[in-house]
């Protein structure tokens, strides 16, 4: 039979261990003062924007942010030529990355020109305006003029909540579910195969202490990939002769710290928004957000950087044996159907931690999720390949749903 993995969505996930020392300790700028949003008196504004500050420009600090941030993109692949969208959110990370972006595309032997509207060719922020306070529309539209300003063509893309404003316990994880849809379906309709998001060194921090308390595993200590795939859900694009990739998620500044980001918007004289939810107690992140903010030992923070780096090579070797595995000894068929060569896998010679990524793969792939299956039907699954003398095995989205009807069948079997 013949072998190979053909994802037309590219679903592995592959991370790189940079090993450079983050500061993540709070900007040191006194000047940043929050004001309130001039909006009209119905609206009651609940964020904040920071002034310029009136520091003095240092270029050689600003052409060293720059030239890392061009060794990052090229270690992902990317080049100026390259149509790519940018997340917006408005704070100090997202503007510096359009910052650094807008740099990378202009300056350079290989720099691209801009369009007769004055726009930078080949590059869309995109602006998500979750609805979700009576204001958000005024903020979208004034933090869509500051990212024009810089040469950077905008879209406005509004949340449409069809069932009902999320609960306040699962708000931030549905508005980031629903922000990464409307990043797909951007996209997608601008036929945008790269997408690049702001997350810095301390959202990494963050991440590692909340799985830590989670009893996360070593590859999800490892926290955010330095990138990654978002699959699409249209059946359409696996038919014959699509050209459709899926879209990858390059997160270039994972190794800045948020230090960084506000000397960037500083240096630059860029704006930005201070979102007071962010300094709610009410969610964990915040909370542990806080608590490393307060930390000012610089040896603890290298520490974690450290963990993280460590996690992160383990990883990288894991998805490189997943990778190979899943050359060797996977087939896609029409429609996502995944046919696994058992005799060529051989699961008794392949470690617990490099099986069960291999499965969550494949599952995932199979179920077009953006994030990968894991729980009892993950178990399920790498249960029967250990046990179940076959040589082949079909997986498929209804085999999905078969392993899970099973479990609950059994569970509902033993009360």
């Amino acid at each position: 039979m013949a072998r190979g993995l053909i994802l037309t969505t590219q679903a592995r996930a592959t991370t790189s261990s940079f090993t450079t020392r983050i500061s993540l300790s709070k900007p040191k700028c006194k000047k940043l003062l929050p004001y309130r949003l001039h909006l009209p008196s119905r609206v009651s504004s609940t964020r904040f924007f920071c002034c310029k500050c009136s520091v003095s420009q240092d270029p050689i600090v600003i052409t060293e942010y720059k030239q890392s941030f061009s060794q990052r993109m090229a270690m992902a692949g990317l080049k100026p030529h390259h149509r790519i969208a940018i997340g917006v959110s408005g704070g100090p990370d997202s503007m510096a990355l359009c910052v650094l972006t807008a740099g990378w595309k202009t300056d350079g032997a290989n720099a691209v020109g801009k369009s007769d509207d004055g726009f930078i060719n080949g590059v869309l922020g995109i602006i998500v305006d979750h609805g979700l306070r009576e204001e958000s529309n005024e903020e979208a539209q004034i933090v869509s003029s500051r990212v024009t300003e810089m040469g950077i063509r905008c879209e406005i893309a509004k949340c449409s909540w069809l069932n009902g404003r999320p609960k306040q316990g699962h708000l931030l994880e549905e508005a980031r579910e629903m922000r990464y849809e409307v990043f797909q379906n951007v996209c997608t309709k601008h036929q945008i195969e790269v997408l690049l998001i702001a997350h810095h060194a301390d959202d990494q921090a963050e991440l590692f202490i909340l799985r830590l308390s989670r009893n996360s595993g070593v590859l999800g200590l490892a926290g955010m990939a330095f990138t990654s795939q978002m699959f699409s859900k249209s059946t359409h694009l696996y038919s014959e002769g699509s050209k459709n990739k899926g879209i990858l998620i390059v997160r270039p500044l994972l190794d800045f710290s948020k230090e960084v980001m506000y000397k960037v918007c500083q240096e630059s004289g860029q704006d930005w928004v201070e979102d007071p939810t962010n300094q709610s107690t009410v969610y964990a992140r915040n909370r542990i957000r806080m608590s490393l903010g307060n930390l000012s030992s610089y040896t603890f923070q290298s520490e974690v950087q450290g963990v993280i780096s460590a996690c992160r090579r383990t990883r990288a070797y894991v998805d490189q044996i997943c990778n190979n595995l899943i050359n060797q000894a996977v087939t896609i068929v029409d429609h996502g159907y995944a046919i696994i060569d058992l005799e060529i896998l051989n699961p008794s010679k392949v470690t617990d931690i490099c099986l069960s990524k291999f499965v969550a793969l494949i599952l995932q792939y199979v179920s077009q999720r953006n994030k990968p299956i894991r729980g009892s039907t993950s178990k399920l699954l790498l249960h029967y390949i250990r046990t179940v003398p076959c040589k082949v095995l079909l997986v498929s989205a209804l085999l999905c749903l078969f392993f899970l009807c099973n479990y609950l069948l059994a569970l509902f079997c033993n009360i």
